[in-house]
């Protein structure tokens, strides 16, 4: 299984941009080295580091769960056609205070609290549409937790 990232940083954070990219190639490493089922083929989480202007927060919304079985693209830049298949993404975000904290803090803190979003965020599974059946998302969410123990972020 493929893990990803997708990053929206406003200026203030854009310092915390490697540690956030590093954090996440790591969890992609461990993931990758895993078996949890064909059900999902790219687990991709798109994080936003932001702190919009108060009243604009609505344009700031998650991303709702959503899995794409099947889906043929073009590429609007290059004019290549891809293929999405068993994706399921959603977004987290960091915000408000946990944003104040994030930006604040030295990178051992800051992967805390990426690791706790993330692992609040597992609960995203449930949303899985009852057809993916090959997905062990129970040994998925304990490994992930597992993970992140190994790496004293809990």
């Amino acid at each position: 299984m493929k893990f990803t990232l997708a990053l929206t940083l406003d200026k203030d954070a854009q310092s915390k941009s490697s540690t956030i990219d590093n954090f996440f190639k790591e969890v992609g490493t461990f993931v990758q080295s895993k078996n949890y089922g064909g059900g999902i083929i790219e687990y991709f989480i798109i994080c936003r580091v932001i702190n919009p202007p108060i009243g604009y927060e609505h344009l700031f919304r998650d991303f709702k769960p959503k899995f794409i079985e099947h889906k043929s693209l073009i590429n609007k830049l290059t004019g290549q056609p891809f293929v999405i298949e068993n994706q399921f993404s959603y977004s987290i975000k960091i915000q408000s205070e946990k944003y104040k904290n994030f930006i604040e803090a030295n990178e051992n803190e800051s992967r805390k609290i990426l690791a706790f979003e993330i692992l609040n965020s597992l609960s995203n599974l449930d949303a899985l549409p009852k057809k993916v059946k090959d997905f062990d998302k129970e040994k998925f969410k304990s490994d992930m937790q597992e993970f992140f123990k190994e790496q004293n972020l809990l």
